[in-house]
């Protein structure tokens, strides 16, 4: 969670596409967040062309599998709720790095797929204590890479980790196909910095010429090459108004 806003985001516009499954348009507040119905199996992701990668198991949407939470990073109050294999619905959907942004997600989820479960991939236990009283069953890591989920998100900042690219292509190991794998970038790679109008057929930033546009970038490639959907959002900010740091009482974040 760094950096400062660089243009108005009043001239941004984005419009996704290809958001299908259960993600719906990421529209001007994530609080408005809709989700629509699964794929039809004709529309959904096939991994049969992914040549040498590890080959993931499909499912039809009304089969589920098992995960195993890791026992061995968990609270006692995780222990509890993860003393038994968990069974992945159809409909279930797991939050890479689940924030600020990620919990909206999980809060709107759970409201309009009732019966529906959330999981919570994290790097490390701070707030999985937050996470499970929020309904989101968190774990720091799966022990099984096998087990896959319908519908995945990746919400986690780039500054967590220091191979991006790579944390992603797990995450995408860790979709079944089925719902929706959607990657959260933002829109830092677009070459906008005239504060003039932004869209999706900006021009992008070239390769090389920022060390931070090219992490996003490389773990944009990834999503594609696993037939997931990226969403370059705009306003990801975070206003801490009050808190005095660096001399200033209105300070705004990247999420």
């Amino acid at each position: 969670m760094m950096g400062t806003a660089c243009f108005p985001t009043n001239n941004v516009v984005l419009k996704p596409q290809n958001l299908s499954g259960n993600f719906s348009t990421l529209c001007d507040n994530v609080r408005c967040l809709r989700f629509l119905t699964p794929k039809p199996p004709h529309l959904r992701s096939s991994h049969s062309n992914l040549g040498n990668r590890a080959q993931l198991t499909s499912f039809s949407m009304s089969k589920a599998t098992q995960l195993k939470v890791s026992q061995d990073a968990l609270s006692s109050t995780e222990q509890s709720l993860s003393s038994s294999p968990r069974v992945i619905g159809e409909h279930d959907l797991l939050i890479v790095g689940p924030g600020v942004l990620g919990r909206l997600v999980a809060q709107k989820w759970r409201q309009e797929i009732p019966g529906s479960q959330v999981y919570g991939q994290t790097v490390s236990t701070d707030h999985h204590n937050e996470l499970i009283q929020m309904g989101i069953n968190p774990s720091k890591k799966w022990t099984e890479a096998t087990h896959t989920f319908p519908n995945v998100i990746y919400c986690a900042p780039p500054s967590r980790t220091p191979d991006y690219a790579g944390n992603v292509r797990l995450a995408a190991l860790s979709w079944n196909g089925e719902g929706s794998f959607l990657f959260t970038s933002s829109s830092a790679p677009y070459d906008c910095n005239d504060n003039g109008p932004c869209d999706e057929d900006s021009p992008v930033v070239p390769i090389g010429r920022s060390p931070g546009v090219d992490v996003l970038l490389k773990a944009e490639n990834v999503v594609l090459e696993f037939g997931g959907c990226v969403l370059r959002l705009a306003g990801l900010y975070i206003s801490l108004v009050g808190c005095k740091l660096l001399g200033s009482q209105n300070i705004v974040f990247y999420l």
